[in-house]
């Protein structure tokens, strides 16, 4: 396998697609040979035809007989040296291509891992991985076909000058007239595909977003948004290919009117010379012969003009590589002990040579102040942020001692996140120097990184499984009795992105993965807030108390937090401030006094948050009882072959469409194969008429080759321009409605992976290898007809082995189409793991680089690649296989002929014969292409039965009474009942509600609140029609909201859910996804969270939206001018406030109070002191409220839940 490339080398413009020839060019040369023998082969079948024709014409001799085996002996050479030479041939360079791509595709991961996480494109890396090298492997094996056809061009031209003479100018001037119109076509061609493939990366991206957040997009009603803006990208792919499209129809066109109208302008000349100069005649021998070599000139015409095409493709593609293999990696700024080397060795073993180096290396100086002062970070005068014109943090000073624990404190925006991300290299400096005494570190981000796998397999990482320190760290973040809740215990799959799990669950498991480790450094990035007080101080007590597990194994805690309680546990705290400088760093005693806005902070309630968390465990989003799709599809179906899926096809593209396209075939098959029937009866009437009727028979043969072209025409026109781009669309839409009308649950407990493989590699075939095999299945097969008949009519007695001949390849085609389907099923299953392992870790890059587990990633995605190599290599093996199968079959067929025709001579026209055997030249690659394509369309519509068999299978979350409209302006008022409500994630499954009776009228603030697994989103849920409703009903304004469609509940609704949602585009797209406001209202929207200065110093409305950007707390203050701009009478929150310090807190109450006054508003708490001013409080347990009333009454109520909640906070404050 080709290692990493120096980016130097590949400097030059398709340096990459040279590097790799270069690299394997003993691969490429070992199918030299056998290609050239190939071409020998095939160029002796003209002097073979011409020999057997004269043969059978000759006397009988004492030496006819040897003469006649002579001839049967050198067809069966000939024949069988064609079968093999050619699969050896192609052998070679499909093992080529196979290193091609498995070398490509590490190159492509081990890039990946070397990015800054902020430069990385949300699906460049997949697009690349799937579509361009999809592309490469369609294009590659045309690779010696190109060198080569210009060889057998040249032989075929020399050997027809051989038999027409000088009259083979005119069939050369013609062919070179339509090199020059074809191949600058063909070059456009290939570079129309970039637009293409970059169109096909965007659509990725976005479909990739929408699938990692459809709980969020189905909460907030943005499907049919997101819906819209996928069906968008789709079509502008479409029509990104289409200039492909019609450019390959002038290409098709340019070299089939090369091989059509050369014999015609050949022949033509040949007998007005011969008339002119009275010399030869055109016979049969000399027109068969040379009708050979024509043929035998076709493909390589076709080869050269399309192979101009394929080679740019390839070499696009590579250039799409090369430029993201050479984008700019990752820069560690900070130095550590790696670096501390002297810039030149000293070859002393005296005591003062370290003395030396340190004056020599500043690095060395750097690292040995960490450790003279017991710190294992210091930062010196530095600024950073994404860019010079961006910066974040501002001239900080501060070191990280030794074996303490460390808290960022600040508000939000103030850069906490950012000085947690520089200490880990992965912030650049614009200023000054970061030294830290360690490389590796574990990190735990504010948006916790879970992997599709078991709970223990998250949290044992790399590591090898020890029970006890198991045991130990999933007691210490309070997991016990979280997986004995769960169906199977710490082996149940966490589903896709964590989604089987509540967002405490994730924050919990992302830190027992951090602790498990045991790394001396641990960075931690408000992973303790979203938890219910007693989860949370267990936690804190456990893991950062004084007798606490980081400090009984030593590890030195580094901990952003927006929580003034946590900093209690501080040894050290360092104070940001909104200018993203430090405002004070030391002790907690020592700042309080001196920071009057610490003080503030810490005199408020603990903000309870650092990011939108799912609180649902026991409530999840994704139901215990729903299994978790892995993957792996083994639809029966797609094994054995189910004629309802062509006829699926069939209706997708439309029948007439269909219709007329085959009709265009059947004309251009016809105008292909009948010149050769019409050449049998010109030579005839030359041998009584020599040289006459030239007008009347070349005038036909001419107008048979105008017919060819028309047809060729049409077909490439209606396939193009009409069918494909309908079924591409169609399947699309069929596949994405599917997809976001599925349940949540369904969605979140299938693997991202596997779905997005659906939008990728299956959407692939439908687009390119399903159309091209289909086109070339209906050609052949038209065109095998067409020769069957003709050698029916030529060879009597070969034509009684037609029947057995049809067996015979219907047996093969089954036999061979068995293992090949089941291969390119396996070919594509087993690259969904490649798909979810990249997803996975461009997700969690900054993770994977702080642990250290780079190169476990690169061989698990080696250990994944080696497993989908091996039915991607056996499927172009069993192809080879058939391929000589078949041409081993013609060769029998050649050999049958020639032998009754050297041995009953006299019982027949030698016209005929030469029809006959012309038609064996042709029907080698007739019947070869036609099996293949035939098998190709078998395994391309494997992908079309898994989209139906999705489309058919996946549950509409729609149940059939749910069909209802809703006046414009509903929900006018706002007013909510529950009735004896019972919901559950399924209609199989025990309800996690459990008979909710509930009044809320027009204009009531409601808080929810409970702890961890009460209820509280599940109540959420089933007002936004994601639980199934096993009794009573839900009404709002009177209307019952089960009998209408969920999405338009849930777009009548304004929800802020836990996880913030943005959409694919700008930010303008982002605010106001209807278009509904004018810039001026955003402006002002945006300028009402104190967001409007950070758009406008990025771009403003109209710059693309990069969330990356953004604090988790303004990504909050983000979505909530998005319900701003889109008012509605029902407000839903979900944590909204929890990420955020208590100015933004405030503020969003502010704009609560100023915005939605009149709204019906029901939040998800856990900070009751900043919502003591709602109107009524739900405490949840278990599924059921256990009490309401306003917050000052509860609070009263002896023995109160809300009161015991509330005094917990107050108790942990203090």
């Amino acid at each position: 396998m080709l290692t990493p490339i120096d980016h130097e080398i590949l400097s030059a413009d398709y340096a990459l697609f040279w590097t790799f020839l270069i690299h394997y060019k003993w691969t490429f040369l070992a199918g030299v040979l056998p290609r050239l023998a190939y071409s020998g082969f095939l160029f002796a079948q003209p002097f073979l035809v011409e020999r057997v024709l004269d043969f059978i014409d000759e006397a009988k001799t004492p030496t006819t007989d040897e003469t006649a085996y002579g001839l049967i002996g050198a067809y069966a050479i000939v024949y069988i040296g064609i079968a093999v030479s050619y699969a050896v041939s192609q052998h070679k360079t499909y093992r080529l291509l196979t290193m091609y791509r498995g070398s490509l595709v590490m190159m492509i991961f081990e890039k990946t891992l070397k990015m800054k996480s902020t430069s990385i494109a949300d699906a460049e890396a997949i697009t690349l991985m799937s579509a361009d090298i999809d592309r490469i492997g369609h294009s590659l094996p045309l690779i010696h076909e190109l060198w080569a056809s210009f060889i057998d061009v040249a032989i075929a031209l020399w050997l027809l000058y051989r038999l027409l003479g000088i009259a083979v100018v005119a069939p050369i001037l013609w062919i070179v007239l339509c090199l020059i119109a074809g191949l600058p076509l063909a070059g456009a061609a290939g570079n129309a595909q970039t637009p293409w493939l970059e169109a096909i990366e965007d659509r990725l991206a976005a479909t990739a977003k929408a699938l990692g957040s459809v709980k969020a997009i189905k909460m907030t009603g943005l499907a049919d948004v997101v819906s819209a803006t996928i069906r968008q990208l789709r079509l502008d792919e479409i029509r990104s290919s289409l200039r492909w499209r019609v450019l390959n129809i002038f290409v098709t066109i340019s070299y089939f009117a090369s091989s059509t109208f050369a014999p015609v302008w050949g022949y033509g000349v040949y007998i007005i010379l011969a008339r002119s100069r009275n010399t030869e005649t055109l016979t049969d021998s000399i027109a068969f012969s040379a009708l050979s070599l024509f043929e035998l000139m076709n493909q390589p015409m076709i080869h050269i003009i399309d192979g101009f095409e394929h080679i740019q493709t390839v070499a696009n593609s590579f250039r799409r590589i090369q430029e993201y293999l050479t984008s700019e990696d990752r820069h560690d700024f900070r130095i550590t002990p790696d670096s501390k080397q002297p810039s030149h060795s000293i070859s002393s073993n005296s005591d003062d040579t370290e003395e030396i180096s340190l004056k020599e290396n500043p690095a060395s100086i750097a690292i040995a102040e960490l450790e003279r002062h017991q710190n294992v970070a210091s930062v010196k005068d530095v600024s950073t942020g994404y860019d010079e014109d961006t910066t974040i943090l501002h001239e900080l000073n501060l070191d990280i001692p030794r074996g303490q624990i460390t808290m960022i404190f600040g508000p939000v925006g103030s850069g906490k996140s950012t000085l947690l991300r520089l200490l880990l290299g992965e912030m650049p400096c614009v200023s000054g120097n970061v030294a830290t005494s360690f490389i590796k570190a574990t990190f735990c981000p504010q948006t916790p990184w879970i992997t599709w796998g078991s709970v223990r397999s998250n949290i044992i990482g790399t590591s090898e499984y020890d029970s006890k320190w198991y045991n130990i760290v999933i007691q210490a973040c309070s997991l016990v009795a979280d997986l004995d809740e769960l169906p199977h215990g710490d082996q149940t799959n966490t589903g896709t992105r964590g989604s089987r799990l509540s967002g405490g669950q994730q924050m919990r498991v992302s830190l027992a993965r951090a602790l498990y480790s045991r790394s001396p450094i641990l960075v931690l990035d408000d992973v303790l807030t979203g938890l219910d007080r007693t989860t949370e101080r267990t936690v804190l007590e456990s893991v950062l108390a004084t007798g606490g597990l980081a400090k009984k194994v030593g590890t030195t805690v580094i901990m952003a937090t927006n929580t003034a309680s946590h900093l209690q546990f501080a040894d050290k705290i360092v104070t940001l401030n909104e200018y993203g400088k430090i405002a004070h760093q030391g002790t907690f005693d020592a700042i309080s006094p001196s920071g009057d806005w610490i003080r503030k902070l810490s005199e408020q309630p603990p903000v309870t948050t650092s990011r939108p968390l799912l609180e649902i465990s026991g409530e999840t989003m994704q139901e215990v009882g729903v299994p978790l799709d892995g993957g792996n599809e083994s639809d029966p179906k797609q094994q054995s072959g189910d004629w309802k899926v062509y006829s699926f096809y069939v209706k997708i593209a439309g029948g007439w469409r269909m219709t007329l396209y085959v009709c265009a075939c059947a004309t251009f098959v016809f105008g292909v194969n009948f010149p050769s029937v019409w050449l049998q009866k010109w030579t005839n009437y030359n041998v009584d008429h020599p040289n006459q009727e030239i007008g009347y028979y070349l005038g036909v043969y001419a107008a048979l080759a105008s017919i060819t072209i028309i047809g060729c025409s049409l077909a490439d026109s209606m396939f193009n321009l009409f069918v494909i781009p309908r079924t591409s669309r169609k399947l699309h839409e069929l596949l994405l409605t599917a997809t976001m009308r599925a349940p949540t649950s369904f969605l979140t407990s299938t693997n991202a992976g596997v779905t997005l493989n659906r939008f990728s590699q299956d959407l692939e075939l439908i687009d390119n290898d399903l159309p091209t095999s289909l086109d070339q299945t209906i050609f052949q097969l038209l065109s095998a007809i067409m020769s069957a008949i003709i050698l029916f009519i030529s060879s009597g007695y070969v034509a009684i082995a037609i029947p057995l001949c049809i067996v015979a390849i219907a047996a093969i085609q089954l036999f061979y189409l068995r293992t090949s389907r089941q291969l390119r099923i396996l070919d594509i299953e087993a690259k969904a793991p490649l798909f979810s392992q990249f997803l996975e870790t461009l997700g969690g890059i900054s993770s994977i680089r702080a642990f250290g587990w780079t190169s476990h990633y690169v061989e698990s995605v080696h250990d994944s690649l080696n497993v989908s190599q091996k039915p991607y290599y056996l499927l172009w093996c069993v192809q080879r296989w058939l391929t000589m199968v078949l041409d081993l079959f013609v060769a029998g067929i050649a050999i049958l002929l020639v032998a009754l025709a050297t041995n009953i001579r006299g019982s027949g026209s030698t016209g005929y014969l030469g029809v006959a055997l012309y038609q064996i030249v042709t029907f080698s690659t007739t019947l070869q292409t036609l099996v293949t394509e035939w098998t190709q369309v078998e395994m391309a519509l494997g992908a079309i039965s898994r989209v139906r068999t999705y489309i058919l299978d996946t549950k509409d979350e729609n149940l059939p009474n749910e069909t209802g409209h809703v006046s414009d302006n509903w929900p006018a008022k706002g007013a909510i009942v529950f009735n004896g409500v019972s919901a559950s994630y399924d209609t199989s499954t025990d309800p996690v509600l459990k008979d909710i009776n509930l009044s809320i009228t027009p204009g009531e603030k409601i808080a929810i609140c409970g702890r961890t697994g009460s209820g509280k989103s599940s109540l959420v849920s089933a007002l936004l029609r994601m639980l199934e409703l096993q009794s009573g009903s839900i009404c709002v304004d009177d209307i019952d909201i089960s009998t209408i469609t969920r999405q338009a509940v849930r777009a009548r609704f304004n929800s802020l859910p836990q996880d913030p949602f943005f959409l694919h585009g700008t930010v303008r797209e982002n605010l106001d996804p209807l278009g509904v406001a004018t810039d001026e209202r955003l402006v002002q929207a945006l300028q009402s969270v104190r967001l409007w200065d950070f758009c406008e110093s990025r771009g403003g409305l109209d710059e693309d939206m990069n969330e990356g950007t953004l604090s988790h707390g303004q990504r909050q203050l983000f979505c909530l001018v998005r319900a701003v701009i889109n008012p509605s009478s029902v407000l839903i929150m979900d944590e909204v406030g929890g990420s955020v310090d208590a100015d933004t807190d405030a503020l969003i109450h502010e704009v609560l109070q100023k915005e939605f006054q009149a709204c019906t508003v029901i939040a998800i708490v856990h900070k009751l002191h900043t919502t003591l001013d709602f109107d009524r409080f739900l405490v949840l347990d278990k599924g059921q409220i256990v009490e309401e009333g306003p917050p000052r009454e509860l609070l009263e109520r002896p023995g109160s839940l809300f009161k015991a909640l509330f005094d917990s906070m107050q108790t942990e404050e203090r």
